[in-house]
């Protein structure tokens, strides 16, 4: 690798250890930070390099990663992990002498770093985001038993930058992985990206869940029928279908199939086994009802042009 970039991971999980592996592999310098001493101990021997998290303040780097966890309590995200995080690099980037780039790894809400991470640097660095130091939302598309091997082969690299330059260092520490798509996007944009995805696999779960209980009720063969839709059904094979957003499904077979299965099955009393598909047809009618509804003023006017 050309140009080997100083990067300072912080949180060593599942997400830090595969990040930080990942880049050590490609050449880059990297330097595990965190709270747990046995953590510390099993990096390096692993042959990283690592450190107690007290320590940050003495690395300099040119990348700072956060990668600590954020897990969810009482139905809320608990962010003070990440805030925690933001703080002690913040400390650590007091005397840089370059323009460093700070990159939430961790997921977090929309909103989350613009809103407590660039704060909590800003106080505890005294140094101002976009101008003294960049600041990056990375978020992963990793599987705990397959985390570093996913790191190394990507299929999507998403970078949710402040600004130009804070996209452009980021940039830099993934040259490596050459012609992998990067997508660019705001802050925001980038921590949610990372939730759709994530609840998007749940939903499809979830789907195929209900639609097991259900044919099994009706002395179907679910796993035949799932093999089929595999290899049939649009939405399988083709990764666009469905994803325009703000637009009730259309066509013939959609909405008479949705409601059609559903009063067959709530005709043998299996409809209390379809709450998605009671979902889908709520959420499909009620996003038509809104399309007419901005449509119609429109179409008013155009029928008052016409005549």
């Amino acid at each position: 690798m050309a140009d080997p970039l100083s990067i300072a991971v912080i949180g060593s999980g599942v997400v830090g250890t595969a990040t930080g592996a990942g880049f050590t592999a490609k050449g880059h310098r990297v330097v595990f930070c965190d709270v747990d001493p046995e953590r510390v101990a099993l990096l390096k021997s692993r042959g990283f390099d690592a450190v107690h998290a007290s320590a940050l303040v003495d690395v300099r780097a040119s990348a700072y990663l956060i990668s600590v966890p954020s897990p969810t309590v009482d139905e809320r995200v608990d962010t003070s992990y990440v805030r925690e995080a933001a703080v002690a690099v913040g400390r650590a980037i007091v005397g840089a002498k370059h323009r460093p780039v700070v990159v939430v790894r961790s997921t977090v809400p929309p909103g989350t770093t613009e809103r407590i991470v660039i704060p909590a640097l800003e106080l505890a660095s005294g140094r101002r985001a976009g101008r003294d130091f960049g600041v990056c939302m990375n978020p992963e598309f990793l599987r705990a038993a397959t985390a570093e091997r996913d790191f190394l082969e990507p299929r999507v690299i998403v970078i949710g930058a402040l600004d130009e330059a804070s996209a452009e260092a980021l940039r830099r520490l993934y040259t490596p992985w050459g012609d992998v798509p990067v997508h660019v996007m705001s802050l925001r944009t980038a921590e949610a990206t990372k939730y759709v995805a994530n609840l998007f696999n749940a939903t499809k779960i979830s789907f195929f869940n209900e639609m097991h209980r259900a044919l099994r009720a009706l002395s179907a063969e679910p796993e035949s029928a799932f093999e089929a839709v595999a290899l049939g059904a649009e939405g399988m094979w083709n990764p666009r279908y469905g994803t325009r957003g703000g637009l009730p499904y259309g066509g013939i077979c959609l909405p008479k199939d949705a409601v059609g299965f559903l009063g067959f099955a709530r005709d043998h009393g299996l409809g209390h086994l379809l709450p998605m598909l009671r979902a889908t047809i709520h959420v499909n009618d009620e996003i038509a009802g809104l399309v007419w509804a901005e449509a119609e003023p429109e179409l008013a006017r155009a029928e008052g042009r016409a005549h």
